[in-house]
């Protein structure tokens, strides 16, 4: 695929991303996330970076509210560091005589808003010269009540992460329409889900997402899993802080 495509495709996506206007606002009993924006560019714009980042309003105790937005905003710009990097490597733009440009792009999506807990999805893309850009997807799932951040011991009882794999490959089967993960396009015929796996939530359902080469070739994109709760329900902790029906 051409990688100018590629970019107009992950830019309309990164749009699709992010609500339009300055806040995210759902009903009563959820919080205000806004969308705050960072951004720069070499004086030839043959370098930039955009990152659009949350940061959360209306939590009860103002000290987490800030542990929480720093937090985030850390997270999120990371890339800064290695936009600044290419940046001063003059000799990269030696090996591009074209009039190419690198990019660092960071969005983002709501997926769960509550006041006792948000799951946000971040959306990284760049472009550092190759054939392709190359994109990742983080899953934040953040407890509103103290900041801490959970990871699937939090929300699933001990010893079931063989039983959710065994949900993952099945979604992942219907989803392609497969009788064989490796009919399916992947590289393996198993899925291997270890407790710091990436994942959020969705209203109703956990979402196990695996980055382009992590499970399957960078032509699938990313590859997600939308298992719903009532799958799994046996093996999800009695204590877990969003709604599972």
């Amino acid at each position: 695929m051409n990688k100018s495509l590629v970019v107009i495709i992950f830019l309309i996506s990164l749009s699709n991303l992010v609500l339009a206007g300055n806040s995210y606002l759902n009903p009563i009993d959820t919080l205000e996330i806004k969308k705050i924006n960072y951004n720069d560019s070499k004086e030839d714009s043959s370098i930039w970076i955009s990152i659009d980042y949350p940061k959360i309003l209306g939590i009860e105790v103002s000290s987490i509210e800030r542990k929480i937005n720093q937090f985030l905003e850390d997270e999120f710009k990371q890339s800064i560091s290695w936009y600044e990097e290419l940046k001063a490597d003059s000799s990269l733009l030696l090996d591009y005589q074209t009039e190419m440009q690198f990019s660092f792009e960071t969005g983002f999506q709501i997926e769960y808003n509550s006041k006792e807990f948000v799951s946000i999805v971040m959306s990284h893309y760049q472009f550092t010269g190759g054939a392709h850009g190359n994109y990742f997807a983080l899953g934040y799932n953040i407890n509103m009540e103290d900041g801490s951040i959970i990871t699937l011991k939090d929300i699933l009882n001990d010893g079931s992460l063989d039983l959710l794999t065994f949900e993952c490959e099945e979604t992942i089967l219907e989803k392609y329409e497969a009788n064989s993960l490796l009919e399916a396009g992947l590289f393996e015929n198993e899925i291997v889900i270890s407790e710091d796996q990436d994942f959020y939530i969705i209203p109703g359902a956990l979402v196990l997402q695996f980055d382009p080469y992590e499970i399957g070739p960078w032509a699938m994109g990313e590859i997600t899993a939308e298992i719903p709760f009532d799958k799994i329900a046996d093996i999800l902790r009695d204590d877990i802080i969003f709604k599972v029906d």
